[in-house]
């Protein structure tokens, strides 16, 4: 009997708490990714909402793609829903949350969007080479990798003389368009105090931060998708457009046999630690396509180099 008692007083508790009346109910969005592009669908999701009546499942949602103060879709109990923004551009999306008693409430959040990235060209005045650049968070970035210099084979070592030296890989006897891998202080022209490295005229190896903020603004996976092989970004920067060798090892991507990969691209920050340079490099690994900057505690690392615009 008592205990009859207290499961009736546990009941009455929860109904009441759960009918209280004209309280609006709590909205709430979640957007992903927040970044995007104009091919991509992106994903709201109001599921965190809730009411003070206990029901959710009786809520019901309308969205405003825009912020313009037009609702792009009608009420449904949906309450996740993906949209495509075919202009780039900025966009406050809006959900508002409805209760059965016509109390609402709203959730406001943003999303950019980018459009393809212009190319141009540049012209590298030492060799007459031209690199594809794209403009990237308003600063120029080459597109491809440098190969500036003079190629050596795998058992010649890259010195400190008066001849850009570098090592090129090979794949089914035809020259590959990684361009050159080079030593870290060979890309650096043996002056680690200056970034412009072997880099042509304006441009410099790009920075740790530089490296990061390519990539600290986009959320992962999509900052692969965005500057890899025919990304949006037209950068073309992954694993399959950079080269890596140690001792006398080339490693790269065969598509007729796959294996894991490693590739990287320089950078010019360093650090110094029992007077052995531990240079900084944009880091590419297959199968999981981890990127990050890192630094090496070897020395006989061998990597691509992108260049960069100088501010």
């Amino acid at each position: 009997m008592l205990g009859l008692i207290v499961c009736l007083m546990i009941s009455l508790i929860c109904f009441s708490s759960c009918n209280k009346h004209d309280i609006a109910p709590v909205a709430m969005i979640d957007v992903f990714p927040s970044i995007g592009d104009t091919t991509l669908f992106i994903e709201f999701s109001a599921v965190e909402s809730t009411d003070d009546r206990c029901y959710t499942a009786a809520l019901k949602f309308r969205w405003d793609f825009n912020g313009d103060g037009k609702w792009d879709t009608d009420y449904s109990n949906e309450n996740a829903i993906a949209h495509r923004y075919l202009q780039p551009g900025v966009f406050h999306v809006i959900v508002e949350v409805l209760d059965p008693e016509n109390n609402s409430a709203r959730a406001k959040d943003s999303v950019t969007i980018f459009g393809k990235n212009q190319i141009e060209t540049l012209i590298d005045g030492r060799d007459g080479n031209q690199y594809s650049i794209v403009k990237i968070n308003d600063q120029w970035w080459m597109a491809e990798n440098l190969r500036f210099g003079i190629s050596i084979p795998p058992e010649r070592e890259q010195t400190d003389n008066d001849t850009t030296e570098m090592y090129v890989m090979r794949y089914l006897d035809i020259l590959d368009t990684i361009g050159g891998i080079y030593l870290w202080h060979e890309a650096m022209n043996y002056n680690v105090t200056d970034p412009r490295g072997i880099c042509p005229d304006n441009y410099h190896i790009p920075t740790q931060e530089e490296w990061k903020g390519l990539f600290e603004s986009y959320p992962a996976p999509y900052s692969i998708i965005y500057y890899g092989s025919n990304g949006f970004s037209n950068l073309n920067l992954d694993l399959q457009n950079g080269g890596r060798r140690v001792g006398l090892n080339f490693e790269y991507i065969d598509p007729f046999w796959p294996i894991e990969t490693k590739t990287g691209f320089w950078s010019s920050s360093y650090e110094k630690e029992n007077h052995i340079f531990q240079p900084y490099f944009c880091f590419f690994r297959s199968p999981w396509a981890e990127v990050t900057p890192r630094k090496h505690f070897e020395y006989f690392q061998y990597y691509s180099v992108r260049c960069v615009e100088d501010k």
